[in-house]
């Protein structure tokens, strides 16, 4: 493995003797267009949890409890009354990180939307003796892209559907043959041009997931396996990042995970999939949640025989989050699995779960 000037680390010698040019970023125009990303990534990964929330009003407390801080205190906190706006519930959040940071405690909180334009706010405290582990990155060290090209294009893109998005005509997704396109030309000609650099370049992006110490380098590469093709191989090297110490990565990986699940063939290691993914419901996070529940209904939904292990793994966990959620989708979500429970204990396991409500 070589090293560059500034002591960078690039792929290995065996995934790059092919390839005979290889370059380094300008270091403060990498930095600029990372930035960026890093606020394009963010905006974008919570926009299911903020989709119409601009009228909304605040429903409720998503709270579940922890040693270090009472449910009424975080309530004080927040200082948030039901019917609040949407900007309210903003500078509220704001208040409470900065009372929570003077407090040295950290949180996961999330505005989500519900019904309608039902505003409820999901609070997770950091630290809990129970929280679980993360992996530990391989020989953490900095590896550099070998190109700002696939960035820079990344970027382009965010812009694009950032302007579909505001003239109130969003780009939807659409996958094909594993490969994310869009129901807009203007971003498959970006992509055309994702694919020409990001296929030579998926060893190097998955090098990087195992190895950066950087989240918004680590959740940029995730994003551009979308257009390096090898899902299944893709697939399973991305299993082990679902515990990323990040949740912006965490939730990259899902993303791809559950687009390119149709995909995966059957000999495919479903039942490692379902063991990340039933550890994973416990993180504490909305996002977590959410989509490790969805996750797990698609893949009960590919292969009905996994529901015996969904049921041994999750039967608890998914009655806790039915009984106390206020969110609609994460109650909708067990409720399925209750139902798929019921029917597993008299023998029925090839019953398919209704994914209708899952988000697009």
């Amino acid at each position: 493995m070589k090293k560059n000037r500034s002591g960078a680390l690039h792929a290995p010698d065996k995934i790059q003797k092919h390839k005979r040019s290889f370059f380094s970023f300008s270091t403060a125009v990498f930095s600029a267009i990372l930035f960026t990303i890093s606020l394009t990534i963010a905006k974008n990964l919570a926009v299911p949890a903020f989709a119409s929330a601009d009228d909304g009003a605040y429903v409720g407390l998503e709270f579940y409890g922890s040693p270090q801080i009472s449910r009424a205190e975080v309530e004080r906190m927040l200082g948030l009354h039901n019917g609040a706006s949407y900007k309210s519930v903003l500078g509220a959040i704001e208040r409470l990180k900065r009372q929570l940071k003077a407090r040295r405690l950290e949180a996961n909180i999330q505005a989500v939307t519900g019904d309608g334009t039902d505003i409820y706010l999901s609070v997770d405290i950091l630290g809990d003796e129970d929280e679980l582990p993360s992996r530990i990155l391989e020989n953490p060290q900095q590896v550099n892209f070998r190109s700002e090209e696939p960035l820079q294009l990344l970027e382009k893109l965010h812009q694009r559907l950032e302007f579909l998005e505001a003239q109130g005509r969003p780009a939807n997704e659409e996958m094909r043959d594993g490969v994310k396109y869009y129901c807009d030309e203007p971003c498959n000609q970006i992509v055309k041009e994702l694919l020409r650099h990001c296929q030579p370049m998926r060893e190097e992006l998955l090098y990087l997931i195992d190895h950066d110490p950087n989240a918004v380098r680590r959740t940029c590469a995730v994003e551009l396996l979308s257009w390096a093709g090898e899902v299944p191989d893709t697939a399973l090297r991305l299993l082990p990042a679902v515990d990323d110490i990040d949740l912006n990565v965490r939730t990259m990986v899902t993303r791809y995970l559950f687009k390119c699940l149709p995909l995966l063939p059957d000999d495919f290691p479903f039942q490692d999939m379902v063991e990340v993914y039933s550890r994973d419901l416990s993180r504490p996070s909305h996002d977590d949640r959410s989509k490790s529940l969805y996750m797990l209904l698609a893949l009960v939904n590919k292969r009905p025989e996994l529901i015996r292990q969904v049921k041994s793994l999750d039967a608890k966990r998914t009655e806790q989050l039915r009984e106390h959620s206020l969110v609609p989708s994460i109650k909708l979500a067990c409720g399925q699995f209750q139902r798929l429970f019921a029917r597993a204990n008299v023998g029925l396991t090839d019953v398919k779960p209704n994914l209708d409500f899952l988000p697009p």
